[in-house]
């Protein structure tokens, strides 16, 4: 049942990454970005060389791999630690440019990949711990440590040989 689970959440990150490969496809089709201001008026766009929608792109280009890093490699910590960061900052990118910067809306172009982040960012510092999939690397390491010593009696005894 844990396999199934870990699967299924393996999965849902997937999704939320290829919800960033659409934004990012569309903000490079689109020439805008949900962050560009209007103009009420005239409904003209503030950012002429949409260098917003660009970085947009970008951004959520690397967000998505490294949530896919983080799918196929969920049982090292590090990696999950990059995934919890990029989520973070994403989250934190959306929040600050709606409510405090006032730049955006808050439409559903901002709501629904906050949600999604915010879901898949309580998933990645829960479930690791919950199934202990960090546990086998602690196992690892100590045959990791073994090598290495073993290595250094090889070495001691080759040099004692010649």
């Amino acid at each position: 049942m844990d396999q199934k689970f870990i699967y299924a959440f393996r999965g849902w990150i997937a999704f939320v990454a290829f919800v960033d490969l659409g934004t990012a496809v569309r903000s490079y089709i689109e020439k805008r970005s949900f962050l560009s201001k209007t103009i009420s008026d005239v409904d003209e766009y503030i950012d002429e060389e949409y260098t917003t929608s660009r970085i947009l792109g970008l951004y959520s280009i690397l967000k998505a791999l490294v949530l896919i890093h983080s799918t196929l490699y969920i049982h090292y910590k590090p990696v999950v630690s990059m995934g919890v960061c990029s989520l973070a900052v994403s989250s934190n990118t959306l929040f600050h440019e709606t409510i405090y910067f006032r730049a955006a809306t808050l439409n559903f172009y901002v709501v629904f990949p906050c949600i999604l982040n915010v879901i898949t960012l309580a998933g990645l510092l829960y479930i690791p711990h919950f199934f202990k999939l960090w546990e086998t690397q602690i196992e690892n390491s100590n045959e990791n440590a073994q090598l290495k010593e073993g290595t250094s009696k090889r070495r001691r005894n080759f040099g004692k040989n010649n």
